[in-house]
This record gives C-alpha cells, structure tokens and sequence, in this order.
C-alpha cells in the first residue's frame, strides 16, 4: 500500500539522485513519503483497536526479524528465538523511523524496534526496511550524511577524506550545512542488510509490558513527542509518574532513557518528573560526552572501550540529528533540549 508511482525506472531516464546514492536498486526503490499522508498527531488516549500480546512470552517476532525468530510453533505461542536475541532498543514514536534505522548498522548484533501508533507512518517505515533488506549493502537515503559516507567508501577513496566533514545544500535556507559522515570503524559489516530493526503499530502508554520483560530493554527514546499543550490534554503526555513506572520495569539497571524537544515547557515538564522519580539518575553533558568508555551501558555484548565510546557519541548525534523533526527544527534554526538518564538498581 502506499508506493503506486516511480517504483521502477530504465536506467536511462531521469531517476531520484538520493535513490541511487543510497545504493537501492530500480527494482526496488525506496518508499516515497508524499504517499503515506498522515496526520501529524495522534491522540493515544482514543485509539483503542490495536493488536498485542497476552505477555512477551506470547509475541511473534518472526514476522519482525526472521533471521533471528523462527515462526511460533503454534497459534498462541511466542516465536522461539534462534539466537538468544531479545529486542534491546526501543525507539517510541518513532515517526518515520529515522532514529531506528540510523541506529541498526552502529549495533548490527542488536535488535531494536520502533514503535509509531499511526497507521501510515508505521507502512512506510515497514516499507522502507523491507526495501533495505532487499538490497543488502544499502543505506538510508533519507540520511544525507550515510549517502555521503556510501558514496565515498564505494570511490575507494583514502579514509582521511572519508572522515572529513563534506558539504550538503540546506534546501530551505539555501545554505551550506555540515553533513558528518560515519567513521569507517563504525560503517557496517559488508552486505549487512537491516536483519536487526523493524517496526510495530502499538500504543505503548497502554500496552508496552505486554511487548517487553522486565528489564529487556537496554535503550528507550522519547524524540520530539506530541507536546499536547493544552493543560487538559497533558495527562496524554508520554511521560508522566504512572509511566515512568513501566519505564523503569522495561529497561535493565545501567540502560539508558532520552528524551529531546523544541518545547521548552516540554522539556521542563519530561525532567521535572523523570527527575522526581527514584529510579532515574540524570547524566551530566561530560557523563553523556564519555558513555561507553567505561561501561556497556546495559548493551548485550558490548564492554567499555573507546570504540564504544565513538558508538554513543553517534547515538547522541542521531538522537539531535536524525529524526524528521529533528531535521526540520534545524532547517527553521530553532533550539532542541535534551537530556539522558541512566536507570539505576533496584532497591533492596
């Protein structure tokens, strides 16, 4: 559904120039965004018809990441994992996926999930993992800077000039922007083909135990979410006591939960209450500029190191960076606030 127009082309007509950048084939294409139109909110509170589990043990994953889930042997039964893997990343409202997919070639052996209550937005970024996987070795198009980064592994040229800063067109301010490519230990493996992210229609202010065990998640994200700025619609906020608790029973001890927003009341409103909440310790700008040095951050198989360390940093870039309102803030030059916290042990 949604891809009725230029999903394929002769390679002697005139062809979408990000589409060949990002390494997707004419079969194929990419999902184009002007035919998933979608109202940008959604209200939570109203949506009522949405398919979960009776618990996690019951969830069929397969459907999400067949190289990793074998189908559920029978109706009701949760898919048996074939390599131990459990999803680790969990990206809520996750929009067009930018986020997720950012994320998914900088921890190839983690598993992660968006989760986007919108019906069309959830097809397209379905669509669009599906085009990736089909063409192994792709990048995200939408993504300047992977482009950049593709483009110049794929010209063979030396690794100084791929880490070095190159140039993309603001198409809104007509200036020049930095466009910060991937450094060549964190590029993924070759052929890697998004096996490891996928995406889900849920409401997870309501349902998002019934996905996840206690303390499965190793990383949770609130990027740019509904502000909802009427006084009486705050109790739709997606961050309040009642669900920080949840919060706090999806993500392990020593994970990690960020948030970021143009809103300042917003923003005062998400720490404010994180803030209050015993189990969340907010990090200082030089604990989040050193997060994988010494620890894994609650990451299955990852240890500190200074590769790790180079791996967070891209997560804090992709968090300010790589979401559709991340883009567009920067675009009209407005200001984002973010914060990190670190989920600490429960209590005797």
């Amino acid at each position: 559904m949604g891809r009725k127009k230029n999903q394929t082309a002769h390679p002697k007509t005139k062809t979408d120039a990000s589409l060949l950048a990002g390494a997707a084939t004419y079969e194929v294409g990419m999902p184009r965004k002007r035919f998933y139109r979608q109202r940008a909110h959604a209200n939570p509170l109203s949506i009522h018809h949405l398919e979960y589990p009776p618990s996690p043990e019951q969830m069929d994953w397969s459907t999400h990441f067949p190289t990793y889930f074998a189908p559920p042997p029978s109706e009701g039964e949760g898919s048996p994992s074939l390599k131990g893997k459990k999803v680790e990343f969990a990206d809520v409202g996750c929009g067009f996926g930018g986020l997720s997919i950012s994320l998914a070639p900088l921890f190839p052996d983690t598993l992660m999930l968006g989760l986007e209550i919108r019906v069309q937005v959830t097809q397209y970024v379905s669509d669009k993992i599906r085009a990736l996987r089909l063409n192994p070795g792709s990048v995200d198009p939408d993504n300047a800077d992977d482009v950049a980064a593709a483009a110049a592994d794929a010209a063979g040229q030396p690794v100084a000039k791929r880490q070095k800063v190159e140039a993309s067109e603001d198409s809104a301010s007509g200036k020049l922007a930095p466009v910060r490519g991937i450094k060549p230990e964190l590029m993924p493996p070759e052929g890697y083909a998004y096996g490891n992210v996928s995406v889900l229609r849920a409401n997870a202010m309501k349902f998002l135990p019934n996905f996840f065990e206690k303390g499965q998640l190793s990383k949770i994200f609130f990027l740019f979410p509904d502000p909802h700025f009427k006084q009486r619609k705050h109790k739709a906020r997606i961050i309040s006591p009642t669900l920080l608790a949840e919060y706090a029973y999806v993500l392990r001890p020593g994970g990690l939960l960020y948030t970021i927003t143009d809103v300042p009341d917003l923003h005062q409103w998400m720490t404010g209450h994180i803030g209050a909440f015993p189990l969340f310790h907010r990090l200082t700008e030089d604990e989040i500029d050193n997060l994988g040095l010494e620890g894994g951050e609650g990451v299955e198989g990852q240890s500190g190191s200074e590769l790790q360390r180079v791996r967070e940093r891209a997560v804090m870039e992709a968090v300010k960076r790589r979401t559709e309102e991340g883009k567009k803030v920067e675009r009209n030059q407005g200001g984002k606030e973010w914060s990190v916290w670190r989920r600490l042990p429960d209590p005797e």
